[in-house]
This record gives structure tokens, sequence and C-alpha cells, in this order.
């Protein structure tokens, strides 16, 4: 009786045993992750994605130089036309917020006198240096503003866009389409094709800057409205993904 009883018993167990293994082998193979496919069949591809686009945005680089005989009359002068030039500015209906100053400077000049054959201190250059952003169909009649108003260092100005972080999405989204493309491209002529992406990573994705100088002959002159274009820009990104074919 018992023997027949722990027989029974044993049977139940190996049963019970062979029912968990079935039940839990189903259930692993019905789980679809991008793990289980075989790593050997992954592709990694670079994409770059370009977007042109006309700028909108103006920053004016420029800067007021004062000598005068001592530090003390140079950096009031200097303080004088800084003031004149920053309510110039404002008047004309360029917020607080987009006029920085970028440096200022004391510096001694010195002059070689041949009599006593040494330098001889004859006195001192203040200089304070500034950026503007303004609307770029503003930025001529701005740099005509700061050279009427004691502005005597124009060194350039930098193009942009007020839509800079759109641009540069399309820029990205253009990267991917390009690198799904290539990893396409790679799989013609065979079986297997792109069923997902394993990773994606965004190496860079940046406006290319237009930078144009050479308005140092204009300080000075005083013109209404000094004919500034800003051409074309380019918006790059580049981006790196592994796909999945099958």
């Amino acid at each position: 009786m018992k023997r027949n009883l722990w027989f029974g018993i044993i049977i139940l167990l190996l049963i019970v045993g062979v029912i968990g293994f079935s039940v839990k082998g189903g259930a692993s193979k019905s789980v679809a992750t991008a793990d289980n496919f075989d790593s050997n069949h992954t592709i990694n591809v670079s994409g770059q994605g370009i977007v042109e686009a006309t700028p909108d945005l103006a920053s004016v680089n420029f800067g007021i130089s004062v000598q005068k005989k001592t530090a003390s009359e140079s950096m009031d002068e200097l303080s004088k036309l800084a003031n004149r030039v920053v309510t110039t500015l404002k008047n004309f209906g360029i917020k607080e917020k987009d006029i920085k100053t970028t440096g200022i400077s004391l510096n001694p000049v010195y002059q070689w006198n041949k009599d006593e054959k040494k330098n001889i201190l004859v006195g001192y250059v203040a200089t304070e240096n500034f950026k503007v952003n303004t609307k770029l169909s503003d930025a001529g009649k701005v740099i005509s503003l700061l050279t009427e108003n004691g502005v005597n260092r124009i060194y350039g100005i930098y193009f942009n866009s007020s839509k800079a972080e759109e641009l540069k999405k399309e820029a990205i989204a253009k990267a991917v389409e390009d690198a799904r493309e290539k990893a396409k491209a790679s799989l013609t002529g065979t079986n297997y094709k792109i069923v997902g992406i394993k990773t994606i990573s965004i190496q860079s994705g940046y406006i290319t800057p237009i930078y144009r100088n050479g308005f140092d002959n204009v300080a000075g002159e005083g013109k209404s409205n000094i004919p500034v274009e800003g051409g074309s820009m380019t918006i790059r990104a580049t981006v790196n993904v592994v796909f999945i074919f099958d």
C-alpha cells in the first residue's frame, strides 16, 4: 500500500515538472524584443542631413576706443560715448538683453623719444567692446546708428536664424533617413530587410555660422543705411544608427 502511494507521488511530480517546463518554454518564445534578434543581424550606418536656410537675425560686434592723456580722462570719455550708444540702440527698439558688453580694457600708450632714447608715456587708450543682436532687416540701420554715435570699431557681423532649433531637428531627421536608405542599399540583392532600429546616436547637429567683416571703412562715415545681405546658411547633422535586419 505504501509502495503504491510513493510510486503515485513520484509519477505526479514528474508530470507537474514536464508541464511547467512546457509552459516556461512557450512563454519565452512569445516575447519579441530587439535583443532576441541574432547579434549578427545588425548593421551600423552613418547618415548626414543638410538643410539650407535664409538667416533673419544678425549679431553685430563693435567697439569704442578713446585715447586721452590720463587714464581717468580716457575712461570718462569712454563711459560717455558708451552710454550714448546704448541709449541710441534702446531708443531704436533693441531690448537691453540683446546688448552685451564683451570686454573692457585700459592700456598705456608709449612713444619713442629720440632725445631721451626711451619710450615716453603719452596717454591711455580705453576700449569697450559690444555685441548687439537684431533683426537682419535692421542690421544696416543699426551699423549706421553706431558709427553716427561714436563707435569707431566695427569688427564684423554674424548671421543666424530665429528657427535654429527647428532647422537642427529637420537636419537630424534627414540624417536618419539618409542612414536608412544606405542600410537598405546595402541589403539589395539579399533576402533580408530592415525590421527595426537598435540604437541611434546624434554625433552633431549644428549651424555653420556666416560671418562678414570689412566694415572698418564705414566707421565714422554716418551713412543712413548700410546694405547688409545675409545670404544662405547651412545646418548640418550627423547620426550613427544601428539597424536590425531579418
